[in-house]
């Protein structure tokens, strides 16, 4: 009896080991991609892109410049609670790929600047469609008016990602397209790691970068730091991504339209 059920449990066991094979088998090159992304991504992560500028962050945390990033996901907004402690600038999303619109776009940046909030908007950068198309689209839903914040270009690493010249092509591609329409780059958001392998090859120290990283200060030139997705806002419920910018109030209007 104690045999057959040993032998049972051998069998079983085999066939566990034949099937985890065969699974292994089947997505060998995916695993493959996905162990040298992450392989990749550690090895970009906190090199520099150039010198560092002069640290314009205030000692005090009473002169911090700081501001919020916000989309659909806050649909509840109490404006007069948030205009009860303001951020000092809020950038909301407004589109993504070449056809979707943020829903709470115009509404948001309409409380917002109802408040004398300064304000601006950005676009989250999809793999799936060419980087001209996603800026006309964006222009388009923008709507920039003079004193908003320079329009930003957010770009991350994803699951489904083009070649290396394909991203490097295509964002350069929206980046032109913006400067052709406003006469100056827009703004770019990422990791270190992304702007690295991406975007300082072809730019060096040209474009202002917002970054972000949750462990440290970057040691790398930026404008804005995004240093958590935990901050509590008054008027706003759960969390909200936090923000500080590198300089005084008067440095910020230097990034404005």
């Amino acid at each position: 009896m104690n045999i057959t059920k040993n032998k049972s449990i051998i069998v079983i066991f085999v066939l566990f080991l034949c099937l985890g094979s065969a699974i292994l088998y089947k997505y060998r090159s995916k695993i493959y991609y996905a162990k040298k992304y992450l392989i990749e991504k550690e090895q970009y992560r906190y090199k520099a892109t150039t010198n560092p500028l002069r640290d314009k962050i205030p000692n005090s945390p009473n002169e911090i410049i700081f501001g919020l990033d916000l989309s659909h996901h806050q649909r509840h907004i109490n404006w007069k609670k948030v205009a009860q402690n303001p951020p000092h600038f809020i950038l909301f999303k407004a589109t993504e790929g070449s056809s979707h619109r943020d829903s709470k776009y115009k509404h948001h940046i309409k409380e917002a600047r109802n408040h004398n909030i300064i304000v601006g908007g950005y676009h989250f950068f999809s793999y799936q469609s060419s980087g001209k198309g996603q800026a006309k689209h964006f222009l388009k839903q923008l709507q920039i008016q003079k004193g908003d914040i320079l329009p930003v270009l957010d770009v991350e690493f994803t699951g489904t990602m083009q070649s290396d010249e394909w991203i490097t092509q295509n964002i350069a591609d929206f980046i032109d397209v913006v400067e052709n329409e406003i006469g100056k780059k827009p703004i770019i958001y990422c990791e270190i790691a992304y702007y690295n392998r991406y975007l300082k090859p072809k730019y060096g120290d040209e474009l202002q970068l917002w970054l972000s990283d949750f462990k440290r200060k970057p040691k790398n030139h930026f404008i804005i730091w995004q240093t958590t997705d935990k901050y509590k806002q008054v008027g706003i419920p759960g969390t909200v991504d936090y923000n500080i910018f590198n300089g005084t109030k008067s440095d910020l209007m230097n990034f404005t339209y």
